[in-house]
């Protein structure tokens, strides 16, 4: 019986001698991990596909007659929250062809036109030209 238990107190001061051997160090390399993975989980970027609707905006007496697209699929990468917040807002691109007059046009459409909040970067946009017809209001109707 003696026996057993001078076994089990040797077996527990094994443990204890492993554990707190340079327990210090231990520490310290447990904390400088944590900041590691903590630093690298935070600098990962996302990257998110949405659908953006086009609206343009002419002249009091002209018209969009038709165009190549209605819709814009924007890809954007960032952190992860901004990108949750960004894909769930609404956003509408509004063009400005109030200085066109009648004819077709071709719209280029770039990462500066779009309004994305800070830490959101652009990185894509299908289609980024878009083809527009713009005719009088007089006429549609006939």
């Amino acid at each position: 019986m003696k026996r057993l238990y001078a076994k089990k107190q040797e077996k527990i001061e094994k443990i204890k001698t492993s554990v707190l051997d340079n327990f210090s160090y231990k520490i310290v390399a447990l904390f400088i991990a944590l900041i590691l993975w903590l630093s690298i989980l935070n600098r990962r970027d996302f990257i998110v596909t949405k659908d953006m609707d086009v609206d343009f905006v002419t002249a009091e007496n002209l018209i969009v007659a038709a165009q190549s697209s209605a819709q814009l699929k924007v890809k954007v990468s960032g952190a992860q929250p901004l990108l949750k917040k960004y894909r769930e807002s609404s956003q509408i691109l509004a063009l400005d062809l109030s200085d066109k007059g009648v004819g077709f046009y071709d719209v280029d459409i770039n990462a500066a036109k779009l309004d994305v909040p800070p830490g959101i970067k652009v990185i894509g946009i299908r289609p980024n030209t878009i083809r527009v017809e713009i005719i009088e209001k007089s006429k549609e109707s006939k």
